[in-house]
């Protein structure tokens, strides 16, 4: 009777502590968008961003990027393009993690960014963008952070 009580508050034990393991870790991760757009029109362009942010344990694992340029005029279009492929081929050999690709047709450049914050070097990032230092911990991007960097440029995050 003893090791039938025993066993049963063995088996109990381990149901309540996989459980608890289960909803930590369900729990650890999230994922927010933020998204924000720019009526340039004054400019002959609008611009439409979206952040997807991916975090663990409070500190952000990857974020993809969607930035939509649209304009009639095809010189600030290839402006963008030109901009745009510059700009992210430096970042993602000066700190690594970047994947992307840059397409001009139909009226709009568009360009889709992924950036692996494993394989990124945020201790090099932050010593050239010294601004950054207040959204990261422990040289780690943090979810709050990002959030608020995007909130801070006009984006709506949910």
């Amino acid at each position: 009777m003893k090791n039938k009580k025993l066993l049963l508050s063995i088996i109990v034990g381990s149901i309540v502590i996989i459980t608890a393991v289960v909803l930590f870790l369900l729990l650890s991760k999230k994922k927010i968008t933020c998204t924000m757009t720019s009526d340039q029109k004054r400019n002959g362009y609008i611009i439409q961003y979206s952040y997807v942010i991916e975090s663990k344990y409070g500190y952000v694992q990857s974020i993809n990027i969607n930035e939509v340029i649209t304009s009639k005029d095809s010189k600030i279009l290839d402006k963008f393009e030109n901009q745009f492929n510059k700009q992210y081929s430096y970042n993602k050999n000066t700190y690594h993690g970047y994947q992307y690709t840059v397409t001009n047709s139909d009226g709009k450049v568009e360009s889709n960014i992924t950036i692996n914050y494993k394989e990124f070097d945020m201790k090099k990032f932050i010593k050239n963008n010294e601004a950054m230092k207040s959204y990261t911990k422990n040289n780690k991007l943090t979810l709050d952070g990002a959030r608020k960097m995007y909130e801070s440029t006009g984006a709506t995050c949910k």
